[in-house]
């Protein structure tokens, strides 16, 4: 998981005793260079992990943490950044339009039991919740929010001390089963793998190179496509995309999948194909309705031709579903 990179420099970093913040997008609304949850770790001996969203207002927040670090300022703070030329106040100079909220967190000795317990956590995809406010870093395992993001921007007290509180859900990832582990499969492996999503590959080959040699995905599972349902389960993070290398094969796991409640279920072939087992699958008494909902030909139309073409288009379909 591309969270892992900030924690194990985080850690790291603790375990040294090097001194080094976290920042991290706690609230955006609009058009901003980074969304909630994005992280960063910035180390007192100039290492960096993880991405705010990159740009000026990342090259801003890395120079001004070095400056804090170097100076002893360890006070948590939030930085409010509003992308627009006309603001007065807390403007980022860039012009997309949009308003972000960075926390700012120097991490102390006392979070690394935490640190090591959460790192633990995204490596085995337990879930919980992780929590950061001024006095530390949080993590509640078996319990998810309602919202996979929450902040609190909290008020000052009595000593004027804003207790601010961000939390979000984690191992809530996106989930794509890729059902076949052909060239177009081991193509979109790669593409998935630079975004936010648990990949998981299904073949029922044993001597496929694409398959076996496939190092972006999380899990690689041999079965049969007369099983594949037991692989899938039913969820609003889940995808699956059907492209075995024989139309027989995509029309069983089609028919496995359709009574599965995924958010985005598509199948890869021509418009022909598509139509054979659609026709096929409604003669055997499945509904137009349940077919209307299945993304096939799979892909935004780009006149793709080459695996890695078919993979963009897919993830791009993907995406906008999402």
């Amino acid at each position: 998981m591309k969270d892992n990179n900030a924690w194990q420099l985080v850690h790291d970093c603790l375990h040294k005793s090097i001194p080094l913040a976290l920042l991290i997008v706690v609230e955006s609304h609009g058009s901003t260079p980074g969304r909630v949850g994005f992280k960063m770790a910035v180390a007192a001996d100039g290492r960096l992990a993880g991405t705010i969203g990159g740009g000026a207002v990342e090259h801003d927040f890395i120079n001004e943490a070095k400056a804090k670090l170097k100076g002893g300022d360890l006070a948590p703070v939030l930085r409010r950044r509003i992308h627009n030329h006309d603001s007065a106040t807390d403007g980022s100079g860039m012009i997309c339009g949009g308003t972000q909220t960075i926390a700012f967190y120097p991490c102390q000795k006392t979070d690394l039991a935490v640190v090591r317990r959460l790192i633990k956590a995204l490596e085995n995809r337990e879930k919980g919740v992780l929590g950061l406010f001024p006095l530390g870093i949080l993590f509640i395992p078996n319990r998810y929010n309602k919202e996979d993001y929450r902040f609190d921007p909290g008020q000052e007290n009595q000593c004027r001390e804003n207790i601010w509180l961000y939390e979000e859900n984690i191992n809530r990832n996106h989930t794509i089963y890729i059902i076949g582990g052909g060239h177009v499969g081991l193509a979109l492996s790669r593409v998935l793998a630079t975004l936010d999503f648990y990949i998981v590959i299904l073949d029922e080959r044993t001597d496929a190179d694409t398959f076996n040699n496939n190092r972006y995905a999380n899990e690689k599972i041999t079965v049969s496509y007369e099983e594949i349902a037991q692989h899938i389960p039913d969820g609003e993070q889940n995808h699956a995309v059907i492209m075995t290398p024989d139309h027989r094969a995509d029309k069983l796991v089609l028919r496995e999948l359709l009574p599965k409640k995924l958010h985005y279920l598509g199948m890869m072939g021509s418009s022909r194909k598509v139509r054979e087992v659609f026709d096929q699958l409604r003669e055997e008494g499945v509904s137009p309705e349940k077919l209307q909902g299945i993304h096939a030909p799979i892909g935004l139309p780009i006149k793709s031709h080459t695996p890695a073409e078919i993979a963009i288009s897919i993830a791009a379909e993907i995406i906008a579903c999402r």
